[in-house]
Formats: structure tokens, sequence, C-alpha cells
């Protein structure tokens, strides 16, 4: 089921080793790209503003935070 990938995926931290496992089947890829590759984990300055209200006025983004 579609739960368990997104959580075994959820489990890899390198994000190289995203991307490799998302090369290897269409089910990983369509689940790893929109949503694993990117902001997965944000370092950023809190005064970053600009950053802030980009996820926040992205709801698919800011759920995966």
């Amino acid at each position: 089921p579609q739960e368990i990938l997104d959580a075994i995926v959820s489990e890899i931290k390198n994000p190289w080793d995203l991307l490799h496992l998302a090369l290897t089947k269409k089910r990983f890829r369509d689940l790893i790209i929109p949503w694993h590759i990117r902001y997965r984990v944000i370092f950023a300055k809190i005064s970053d503003i600009g950053l802030w209200e980009h996820i926040a006025s992205r709801r698919d983004l800011a759920s995966r935070v």
C-alpha cells in the first residue's frame, strides 16, 4: 500500500539515495520526486521571510516539511 511505501521512503535520509531509488521504478519515482526530494528538510533562518511565505502559500509544500 501507498502508506507503507511512503513510510519506508521517509526513513531514507540521503537525497542521492532517494534519487537512485526513484530511478528504479515508476511507482517510486511518482512518490519520491514530487514529495520527498524537495522541501523535505529545510535549514534556513527564521528571518528568511520570502522562503517561509513561499512555503506557506503552497499547502502541498508546507505539508511535507
